[in-house]
């Protein structure tokens, strides 16, 4: 059957699986829409059908440019060539108003007509800082603002500005107008224009008449990185949306400095219906600065903690980034006992972790995925993961931990790991003793990936062969990390390729990452067992 006789139905179900809607992992990934782009090209019926999709969120396709300091110059074009097609969107007439009310009658707009109305498809804004920087939207405005000069001369900044700020504001406020189907919402640095703020929430949640919807009524991802570095007043987001968001699956949140900000974010969450996924982030250094200012984080945070007791039904998904749970209140930490649904938790950088907070480990007994990183000598929270690890034994399958580990410290971790993590597919380990790796090995047999750094102990020569005798038969990738030297010889990983294949081992990838370089004899070793070695 050839593409021009696909029903629409079946094309939208095949564009539909090319578009990634799974956007709320990581705030700095790179979004690829060449597959759809592609498709727009096969046909007419078939550019109808997918633009659609290829405009549903068009800003994540440079969404690490809004959480990046550092972005390429063809990046930076590429993101402003959206801004151009977005401008053209608007009717010709309301730009030329802008230009003429600010006395510049001498300056043409090139309008150029679309094929489709492109804001009506977006489905996910982010408003960063890019929208807003005066001195990026001079240096590329020959990409993103068709404009020229009667007299051929070039403007000046000021001129330049007095057009620039109020075009691009009216591209937002025209897109708040116009996406009536936003499921994510992205503000990667707090709008500091209050006017312009408080025009956008107007415009996106006013409904003029009763067959009107509310354009946020399917919003599902919400993300918030407040700015700390303004002591004026600034608009309140979550106050703003208090009465038109309630159906949030994922709140992201960054930087908390004041109980005001911490009790709106608190009682926010609390009118949400369905939660699922919070985030809660601060600056890595935050602490040290808070320290001087003589604000008292971790209360600001057990506030915010109060309030998930609200979600305990919904919520699966916990990720904590660079909080500190020294002075966590007992309200607090009966709060995080109640959530005893969640799947997923995240600790990335977070410090005082205590003996105190076994009582949520305990409570958490349906975790099916564990991440603890810790890249800074902290109180290392043994008892607390043992815990987690003990009461998650069922339903565990993935555990990632990252510390650096002093000698043998954490060797009861590494040991509970063995005696309860039975159903691990992915595990993610810090430095680890041989006797310790062949433990794993003999106990989590549904093991398919294995990262770990391998300590320099000697005797890992003579015992990586054994490790080939008890390998889980479905694991399938095996990476060392920060290999600066190799622990064991191309001899020895040929003993432990062919213990792998005499225990009939699905192992087709091992690879080595640090400062090592590896020899042509271990490709040569890997590649007679048919082993991809990275």
């Amino acid at each position: 059957m050839t593409a021009s006789f696909l029903i629409p139905e079946c094309l939208e179900k095949i564009f539909s699986n090319l578009l990634d809607e799974n956007l709320s992992r990581n705030i700095q990934t790179r979004i690829s829409t060449k597959d759809l782009y592609s498709c727009t090209l096969v046909s007419r019926h078939w550019c109808r059908i997918s633009t659609p999709f290829l405009y549903a969120y068009p800003f994540h396709r440079f969404r690490h440019l809004a959480y990046l300091d550092f972005y390429l110059d063809e990046e930076a074009i590429s993101y402003f060539k959206l801004i151009r097609t977005l401008l053209n969107c608007i009717p010709k007439i309301e730009i030329e108003q802008i230009i003429t009310s600010n006395n510049n009658k001498e300056i043409s707009f090139t309008h150029t007509l679309t094929t489709f109305n492109y804001v009506t498809f977006i489905r996910g804004l982010i408003f960063d800082q890019l929208l807003f920087n005066t001195r990026k939207l001079l240096y590329y405005q020959e990409i993103w603002l068709p404009i020229y000069n009667n007299d051929n001369i070039k403007m000046e900044f000021n001129q330049f500005t007095k057009i620039s700020i109020p075009i691009m504001n009216h591209l937002i406020k025209f897109l708040c107008k116009h996406c009536y189907n936003l499921t994510i919402l992205e503000f990667p640095f707090t709008i500091q224009n209050n006017e312009l703020f408080y025009n956008m929430i107007e415009l996106l949640t006013t409904i003029k008449d009763k067959n009107e919807r509310n354009k946020l009524n399917n919003l599902r991802n919400l993300y918030y990185i407040d700015n700390i570095n303004r002591h004026d007043e600034l608009p309140d987001l979550y106050l703003a949306l208090t009465n038109n968001v309630y159906n949030l699956e994922l709140i992201y949140h960054e930087k908390i400095d004041s109980i005001e900000k911490a009790n709106s974010l608190s009682k926010f969450i609390s009118l949400q219906r369905n939660l699922q996924h919070i985030i809660l982030c601060e600056d890595e250094l935050a602490s040290l600065f808070y320290i001087f200012d003589d604000i008292n984080i971790d209360y600001y945070y057990s506030i915010v903690f109060n309030s998930l007791s609200t979600q305990c039904k919904s919520l699966r998904i916990l990720e904590f980034i660079n909080l500190s749970f020294n002075e966590i209140d007992e309200k607090a930490l009966i709060s995080l006992c109640s959530l005893k649904n969640i799947k997923e938790l995240k600790l990335y950088e977070c410090d005082w972790i205590n003996d105190n907070l076994c009582s949520w480990a305990n409570n958490l007994r349906n975790l099916e995925v564990l991440e603890y990183v810790l890249n800074y000598s902290r109180i290392f929270p043994e008892n607390f993961l043992i815990q987690l690890i003990k009461f998650s034994f069922k339903d565990l399958i993935k555990l990632v931990l990252y510390y650096k580990r002093e000698q043998d410290q954490g060797f009861r971790l590494i040991e509970n790991i063995s005696l309860y993590s039975h159903s691990l597919i992915h595990l993610e380990l810090p430095k680890i003793f041989p006797n310790e790796l062949i433990s794993i090995f003999k106990s989590c047999i549904k093991l398919i990936y294995l990262s770990a750094i391998l300590s320099g102990d000697r005797s890992w020569d003579e015992n990586f062969r054994i490790l080939g005798k008890f390998i889980p038969k479905r694991l399938q990738k095996i990476r060392f990390k920060k290999m600066d030297h190799f622990v064991f010889s191309s001899n020895e990983l040929k003993c432990f390729l062919e213990e792998c294949v005499n225990s009939n081992s699905e192992l087709k990838y091992l690879e080595i990452s640090g400062k090592c370089n590896v020899n042509q004899e271990y490709f040569n070793v890997a590649n007679q067992f048919e082993i991809h070695l990275i």
